[in-house]
């Protein structure tokens, strides 16, 4: 027997794609990058009674396959399941999707500050340069205009995507979880109240699914003393709340002055390409100061 926890696969999956979905009239999340969001996820089914335990995610992390000594009767993990095959999670209670590349990725769950806006990819992105410039593979979840309570006509607010099964995360043990937003739900005059009560709910369902990774907050991108505002008043808000939990936190509600970037807006809250790129060195930075390096950072 070779590494990790070796089980028979017990479960009826069904693929969906692994790449850019877009979740627009239809139902489904607007996503631009990473897994899936998706309208409605078909049942996962157990063949058997047992199921996948805590225990076994991520035996096998690089999707390798393991096999038993008689080579005639193989076992496998849920790892040589095919990418983009969906599993029941029986911790999280949530079908969750099959990605080899799960240990060395973040992911990453945002709004347009993440997923890119006024023809920047996401990608291109602050928050998701800056994750791939410390070597983390990026796997995006979220949507332009949403939040912690935030909602658009086409995609619910963080928590809400994620308990009612639209929200569809990797399975297995990232080495990053990160939630950045805020803007929206300042935008949308969210209270205080409205909005921790929604940031917990995120951080249980997600502790649920990922019991083992690193967590990250990155607060609301905004201007500070001058003329931060409610942005601002977020940004500390979740910085208090991040603290409270025992999660790394970075602040970004005086960057836009601190950093420069106020000639570098293509609109009041978006930055132009060359402002993505600049402010993605110091999310680096910041990445670097708390100890964050992904698998992948060569460097």
């Amino acid at each position: 027997m070779v590494r990790g926890s070796i089980l028979r696969v017990l479960v009826t999956v069904a693929a969906i794609s692994v790449g850019v979905v877009g979740m627009g009239p239809s139902g489904a999340l607007p996503r631009t990058g990473g897994i899936s969001i998706a309208d409605a996820a078909p049942e996962a089914t157990p063949t058997a009674s047992a199921a996948p335990t805590i225990a076994d995610r991520n035996a096998v992390p690089d999707g390798g396959r393991a096999q038993a000594g008689d080579p005639k009767d193989e076992v496998t993990t849920i790892w040589d399941l095919p990418a983009g095959s969906l599993i029941l999670n029986p911790v999280s209670g949530r079908q969750e999707v099959i990605d080899p590349e799960i240990a060395r990725s973040a992911v990453l769950i945002g709004d347009s500050q993440s997923a890119g806006a006024l023809g920047v990819k996401p990608a291109d992105t602050w928050v998701e340069r800056g994750l791939s410039a410390r070597g983390y593979k990026v796997q995006f979840m979220g949507a332009g205009g949403i939040g912690f309570t935030a909602t658009t006509s086409w995609a619910s607010n963080y928590p809400d995507s994620l308990e009612s099964g639209k929200m569809i995360l990797p399975y297995g043990n990232p080495a990053l979880v990160v939630v950045q937003g805020g803007g929206n739900d300042a935008s949308a005059g969210a209270s205080d109240a409205a909005i921790l009560s929604n940031a917990e709910r995120l951080l249980r369902a997600l502790k649920a699914s990922y019991p083992e990774s690193k967590f990250l907050f990155i607060g609301t991108l905004a201007r500070g003393n001058h003329a931060g505002g409610r942005r601002t008043e977020v940004d500390t808000l979740l910085a208090g709340f991040a603290q409270r939990n025992g999660v790394p936190f970075v602040s970004a509600g005086d960057w836009l002055t601190r950093y420069g970037m106020t000639n570098k807006m293509a609109d009041g809250v978006h930055l132009t390409a060359s402002g993505h790129k600049e402010l993605s060195q110091v999310l680096a930075s910041e990445l670097k100061a708390l100890g964050l390096q992904g698998p992948n950072l060569t460097r």
